[in-house]
């Protein structure tokens, strides 16, 4: 009953020409499924006009058969609309087409709504329902299991495994998403954090076999990042056919939203695109008998049956299975590239759930997991693969790509993978081989035949050297599988034990040399600091004594000086200081004065009484009192004659008959 509902409503969709599944169906259940009726219905009162009918492409050529004597020719549009019991009449053409052309795959639309986000998405109705939830788990990056659609209009919850083509679902649908709080919080997070990062695309050129390494904020949009591209490759936008992004991506996605990683591995390359022009049909003029004729004058037979050779060939092409394309090109010189389009190859041929390989060359995966401190490393698996192989498909499905090998391989080891099937690429890992292992691994691996491939090396380090843990070759299934890992990975936490103890005490060796080189180092800066300090010491006494020792020395010589100077002023004074008078001279001709001097001392002379107050200083001068040293005070009225007119007479001054003058140092 299902099928011939799907005839009736493909029928009913021809006549009308509704393209809306929804909308048909529902015309139809109104008709209860007459489709004479469901016309009736949806076509004008009074018009038997229909729409061209959909399913005839505007590049096959309809041609009638018309009377005998006629032959074959190019139909013409009819005068007239057919009238509706003409166009339900099965027709020879409609028949061969639903014989041999494949019928065609709607598309649906669902527009998934997430809080105020939506994502849309474009699936065909021949999907199950959990691709749904797959497209939405790559694009929200989310795990499926966490997730859950709402908003079916059906009577109830459709299964994962149900066909989207059963549920009879119009073309626009709209579903509501509902995941786990802690879920959202970390998804909205990290999508606003994703954004604001910088992507780094190691995008390799096929069609020039160049690598080129661009930097993209998260906010840039893929059609932005293709435009680049097209600039860096000289390959145009709509030429331009890649590899390595995720599924169900259009131009207006920005990186941030595409749930690539932050560096991300791609591979470009130019469509060459072949237009294969269909001949032309000219009639010929004439009678009725005339054959419509080609360029080239083959009659419509001819193209009749080139046309069905043609169509024939297009299933032959589309019902052949084509041939994998390898894992990796042959040739290529950059290791590391190679083992990038190794990863993607891989990824794109057994899908999404695989081990994550290491993006690099071989020397940088041993560098990763194996020079590193024993705390810090990894075991290094090396996955040899070659399509010759009949195990080479089984064991990368069924084995190598399930979630539980998947996700331990990715959690214990560093994983690097290359194809062998190239002879050049297999000469190429061997010279590898040869320089980082010993002679029997690359021996083994030389003699080591293709039946017996794929195979995976367990790589280590011990002692300084690296060594070939185990071969696990691809004939075994996943348990199996799963206990040679578990063995490597016990072997190898042993061995890894012993090099932790190992490190840390020789850790704790260089540790306490470390420290008592750093004591000793710190006890001869001391030292140093000290002998520095003393030496300043020395240096500073030294000068300062030096100092000293010039200044007495200065300090002595101007005594000198001044004493010399003080001398020869008195042997001056002296020579014009007239002598004393002598005492019988006349009353009141002489004056007696009484020093006395400092210290206690006392000195007497008589000078005369109309001598200058000069002859009394120059005498001072000469018992060693100068007057700029020392004042001379009388003692009634008390004043300093030294402040006194020098050219007074001493009667003049009152120090007649006889004075006594105080002798004071200033």
């Amino acid at each position: 009953m299902s099928i011939n509902r799907e005839e009736i409503l493909a029928d009913f969709q021809a006549c009308t020409g509704i393209e809306d599944v929804g909308e048909a169906f529902m015309h139809l259940e109104d008709a209860n499924w007459d489709l004479s009726d469901a016309v009736y219905r949806v076509l004008p009162q009074g018009s038997q006009e229909l729409p061209s009918m959909p399913l005839l492409d505007d590049s096959v050529q309809v041609i009638g058969e018309t009377s005998s004597s006629s032959g074959f020719q190019a139909t013409r549009p009819p005068s007239s609309p057919p009238n509706l019991a003409q166009l339900l009449q099965p027709a020879p053409l409609a028949s061969m087409s639903r014989e041999f052309l494949p019928r065609r795959t709607r598309i649906l639309n669902f527009s998934i709504v997430l809080n105020d986000k939506t994502t849309n998405i474009a699936i065909p109705e021949t999907e199950a329902v959990g691709m749904i939830k797959t497209l939405v788990s790559s694009e929200l990056d989310i795990p499926v299991c966490k997730l859950e659609l709402s908003g079916w209009k059906l009577d109830r919850q459709p299964r994962d495994t149900t066909i989207l083509e059963t549920l009879h679902l119009p073309k626009q649908n709209t579903l509501y998403l509902s995941i786990n709080s802690d879920d959202r919080d970390a998804a909205t997070e990290e999508s606003v954090s994703r954004m604001t990062q910088t992507y780094s695309l190691n995008i390799y050129d096929v069609t020039h076999n160049r690598p080129h390494i661009v930097n993209f904020p998260g906010t840039k949009t893929l059609l932005e990042v293709k435009r680049d591209v097209s600039d860096l490759t000289n390959i145009p936008v709509r030429n331009q056919s890649w590899s390595g992004w995720p599924s169900q991506l259009t131009d207006d996605v920005i990186l941030g939203a595409s749930g690539i990683s932050l560096v991300h591995d791609l591979t470009v390359k130019e469509l060459v695109k072949e237009v294969n022009r269909p001949p032309e049909v000219v009639p010929i003029p004439g009678g009725s008998n005339s054959e419509p004729l080609s360029d080239d004058g083959s009659t419509a037979d001819e193209y009749e049956d080139a046309s069905d050779v043609v169509m024939e060939d297009m299933f032959l092409r589309e019902l052949t299975p084509s041939r994998p394309q390898p894992l990796m090109p042959e040739g290529i010189e950059d290791e590391a590239m190679a083992a990038i389009l190794f990863a993607e190859g891989f990824a794109h041929r057994y899908g999404p759930c695989h081990p994550m390989f290491f993006p690099g060359s071989l020397d940088d995966a041993m560098k990763e997991a194996c020079h590193q401190p024993a705390r810090d490393r990894k075991l290094l698996a090396v996955y040899l693969h070659h399509d010759g192989s009949v195990s080479s498909n089984v064991f990368c499905t069924q084995v190598l790509c399930s979630e539980s090998i998947a996700s331990f391989l990715t959690a214990n080891f560093i994983l690097w993978g290359w194809d062998l099937t190239a002879t050049s690429n297999r000469q190429r890992l061997l010279n590898t081989i040869a320089r980082h292992f010993d002679s029997l691994a690359s021996r083994t691996l030389r003699n080591f035949e293709v039946d017996k491939l794929p195979l995976l090396l367990i790589v280590t380090r011990s002692r300084a050297t690296n060594e070939v843990l185990a071969m696990i070759p691809g004939s075994l299934n996943v348990d199996e599988m799963m206990t040679q890992l578990l063995h490597a990975v016990e072997m190898f936490s042993e061995q890894q034990r012993v090099e932790i103890a190992e490190e840390e005490e020789r850790s704790a060796r260089e540790t306490v040399k470390r420290e008592q080189d750093e004591a000793y180092q710190l006890s001869l800066e001391a030292d140093r600091a000290k002998e520095e300090l003393k030496r300043q010491g020395e240096a500073v006494k030294q000068r300062q004594e030096e100092e000293q020792r010039v200044k007495q020395e200065q300090e002595k010589r101007l005594i000198e000086i001044t004493q010399q100077q003080k001398e020869m002023l008195r042997q001056e004074v002296l020579k014009r200081l007239p002598a004393e008078p002598p005492a019988d001279q006349p009353a009141g001709s002489t004056t007696c004065i009484r020093f006395r001097l400092p210290e206690g001392k006392t000195s007497t002379r008589r000078f005369l009484a109309d001598e200058p107050l000069q002859v009394l200083l120059d005498y001072l001068l000469v018992e060693g009192f100068p007057h700029s040293e020392y004042k001379v005070l009388s003692s009634w009225p008390r004043k300093d004659l030294t402040a006194v007119d020098l050219t007074e007479t001493l009667r003049q001054l009152k120090l007649v008959p006889q004075e006594t003058l105080i002798i004071e140092e200033r």
